[in-house]
């Protein structure tokens, strides 16, 4: 949850920014296409490392509950041969 909840605000905390700069920056309808091009870029890219991040962490985690699982069944299979 802690990946998503850093997206989100990742995610919303770049929209506001734009939105704030836009708004306090008069500039030509032209200047305002670069920049609002230009944060859908920084957007895109936050949006993309995040979710590799997320990912990643999501591979660590399901190896570690593989790991967790296998470690419970040899344990079980070598309490069921001595018992």
């Amino acid at each position: 949850m802690k990946g998503k909840d850093f997206l989100v605000g990742v995610l919303l905390g770049s929209i506001v920014g734009a939105a704030i700069g836009l708004l306090l920056a008069p500039q030509s309808g032209e200047e305002t296409r670069e920049v609002i091009t230009e944060s859908a870029r920084d957007i895109r890219d936050k949006v993309k490392e995040g979710s590799r991040q997320i990912l990643e962490s999501s591979r660590d985690l399901i190896d570690q509950g593989k790991g967790r699982v296998t470690g419970m069944m040899r344990r079980g299979g070598e309490e069921q041969a001595e018992g």
